[in-house]
């Protein structure tokens, strides 16, 4: 996932920390404005002009034209998002005759990111660039290393052939990109203007300020209202946002049950790759059906298949996630006894479980199980929460959980609590929870497991489901 990992590592002689882009703002690239114009540090450089006959020079005279080069305009969404371009434009003096060729050196990349930039030049995607308006042709990012950088990312831009006029002319590069969503925080470096021999004409600064603008891994969760329709709710994808898309249909007759619960995680967007979660579903007679998942973000399950009877014994059923790193989801139930049972997904949809295996006793001291990531959250009577990581072990008869720990107190003022995802984008674990005035509020996760305390509201109106998942 992948993000904005939280890690410290060596870089450009210094250190990278992951975490600060998670303080940055959402929405579209910035670059550094001078008086309305990224102006990128406007240079004269002594100029043989690009011409085949070289012009009629004293010798060790220096030709007072001076070509310069500013970047006009440049606003980069990353992520999910309509590409975006980066204007460039030099001003070539009058009787400037040839070819002018133009690239991006970018070889400083700051805090936050990808802390490694050698991936980074794969994964910028539909770019193209144009010169003076003519139609762009695919461009991609090179990379190398040079004795004053430890890494370079390079882009050649079309040239250009220039004819001569007498009042001089200007010419104009584009560079049109879908930046990653995990981009670094900015990358400084030059464009550089040379001649058909390489000589060089002019050099600027330039600098490309990435924020992010909608995630490629975004979660989702379901509601179901009084009328069995069951509803998905799509992140908007922004980094520090509680909000959601409008929700879509999925369909009716849910209803019929009176327990469903996801097994596993539910992403959707161009990163998530048909991550979406599978469902299980008990119905009135005690009967367990399997919704598999499948990847298609408009009808996310294929049709049910049952999985057998006799489920009624159970007051809970919770999905797990994958205990045993075995890349399929796994299953408790809680029976009338307070006994917690696990069942070990096969990843066979027509046979999605094997044989239950004891977990312990004691379960009825929580009135509410929740599937989280990496393990449950259990709520007790009180109101306070506990989280149980899952204990990653493919032994058979291992006990799947380790020891509980405290989330926090006053959690009984919730009605319902569902899994949020990694929402604010720090590869962090979310919770949603929803008050009695049917209120819905994220609590923003922790690294392990847990929850910092600082809570976002989502909104209102969320009592029209009965059950959020």
């Amino acid at each position: 996932m992948n993000d904005l990992a939280l890690c410290r590592t060596k870089f450009h002689g210094g250190i990278v920390n992951t975490a600060r882009r998670a303080r940055r703002a959402s929405g579209r690239t910035r670059l550094a404005l001078v008086a309305g114009v990224a102006v990128l540090a406007t240079v004269t450089a002594p100029l043989a002009t690009a011409s085949a006959v070289a012009p009629a020079v004293r010798a060790g005279a220096e030709n007072p034209a001076p070509v310069t080069v500013v970047q006009e305009t440049g606003e980069i969404a990353t992520g999910d998002v309509a590409a975006s371009q980066v204007r460039f434009t030099a001003e070539l003096p009058a009787g400037f005759t040839g070819t002018v060729k133009a690239q991006l050196a970018l070889d400083e990349f700051p805090e936050g990111g990808d802390p490694f930039p050698s991936r980074t030049m794969g994964n910028f995607t539909n770019t193209s660039c144009l010169v003076d308006g003519v139609p762009g042709s695919p461009c991609r990012f090179f990379g190398g290393t040079t004795p004053e950088t430890e890494f370079t990312l390079y882009l050649d831009m079309p040239a250009a052939t220039v004819a001569p006029a007498g009042q001089g002319r200007k010419v104009t590069w584009v560079l049109r990109t879908n930046a990653p969503f995990w981009a670094a925080e900015f990358m400084k470096g030059k464009i550089n203007l040379t001649d058909a021999s390489g000589r060089a004409l002019a050099g600027a600064p330039v600098k490309l300020d990435f924020v992010m603008g909608r995630s490629t891994h975004r979660p989702t969760f379901y509601g179901r209202d009084a009328a069995g329709v069951l509803w998905q709710y799509e992140s908007d994808g922004k980094l520090d946002s509680a909000a959601y898309q409008p929700r879509t249909r999925i369909g009716g007759g849910w209803n019929a049950y009176d327990t469903i619960t996801r097994l596993g995680s539910s992403y959707v967007g161009s990163g998530a790759k048909g991550a979406g979660t599978d469902l299980v579903a008990r119905d009135a007679a005690g009967q367990l059906w399997y919704y598999q998942q499948s990847g298609d973000p408009a009808a996310p399950f294929r049709s049910r298949k049952p999985v057998g009877g006799g489920w009624g014994q159970y007051t809970s059923i919770v999905g797990v996630g994958d205990v045993g790193l075995d890349k399929t989801d796994d299953l408790l139930a809680r029976d009338r006894d307070g006994i917690l049972w696990f069942y070990r997904g096969t990843g066979n949809p027509d046979r999605p479980f094997e044989g239950r295996v004891r977990v312990g006793g004691g379960w009825n001291q929580y009135t509410s199980l929740v599937p989280f990531p990496d393990g449950i959250l259990a709520k007790d009577a009180a109101g306070t929460l506990w989280h149980y990581q899952a204990k990653r072990s493919t032994a058979a008869g291992t006990v799947p959980l380790e020891p509980r720990r405290k989330v926090g107190t006053g959690f009984g003022a919730f009605t319902g609590l569902a899994y949020g995802g990694m929402k604010t984008g720090r590869y962090t674990e979310d919770l949603l929870a929803r008050d009695r005035d049917g209120k819905l509020w994220m609590y923003q996760g922790t690294s392990r497991g847990l929850l910092t305390g600082k809570r976002v509201l989502v909104g209102g109106g969320w009592n029209v489901y009965g059950l959020l998942i």
